[in-house]
């Protein structure tokens, strides 16, 4: 995908170089909206580009293109749930490290849904007041190996890829190859649905 920020903040636009230096910069969502579809834009809006009153508009028409991060400088519960109903497929910190940047795109890439850990946890936190439910047998985390079991517990508490890769002592390449693992096995498509399975938490 080619990963294009549409942004005027030099401190963020640093930031996000470092993590795609082949990437394409621009302040004017005109500009980003001419990268041709079939390159399959990844799209990162600083909301601070756009007045609120626009916000979901333009995310509607760069997700008819491409997918779409959305970099907020305070994110929030509201605003997350508003911009991922405009059709984005990430939601984060404007200054979130460049190291986690390719992280949040490899997400979105396969199909995920990205929100930062706090976030997660609220959502999970949220649904478990729904009280017992009925659940798929198929999306047992107990079928997992030891090792992904670990790895699934961890993203239930809404841990990244390098606190993960820290606490059980492994690369951050082998703990997305657990989660790709993971996803399939449990037939989840994204770190929110795996958080919500290993909390035993209705998908729906």
């Amino acid at each position: 995908m080619k990963a294009v920020l549409i942004s005027e903040q030099a401190a963020l636009i640093a930031r996000w170089r470092a993590a795609f230096p082949a990437g394409k910069v621009t302040g004017s969502l005109k500009q980003a909206l001419r990268i041709p579809k079939k390159q399959g834009p990844l799209y990162w809006l600083d909301l601070t580009r756009v007045p609120q009153s626009d916000w979901l508009d333009a995310i509607d028409t760069l997700s008819d293109r491409g997918k779409v991060v959305v970099m907020s400088a305070n994110p929030s519960q509201a605003e997350a749930s508003k911009i991922l109903r405009a059709g984005a497929m990430g939601y984060c910190h404007m200054a979130a490290p460049s190291a986690r940047l390719p992280e949040i795109a490899l997400v979105v890439e396969h199909d995920g849904f990205w929100m930062p850990k706090a976030m997660i946890q609220r959502i999970t936190q949220m649904t478990r007041r729904l009280g017992a439910q009925k659940f798929n047998p198929e999306q047992d985390p107990n079928q997992l190996t030891r090792r992904e079991r670990a790895v699934a517990d961890l993203i239930g508490l809404g841990a990244n890829n390098a606190e993960i890769a820290n606490r059980l002592n492994m690369s951050e390449r082998t703990v997305k190859a657990h989660l790709t693992s993971i996803f399939q096995q449990l037939n989840v498509r994204d770190r929110v649905q795996l958080a919500l399975v290993v909390n035993r938490l209705p998908l729906g």
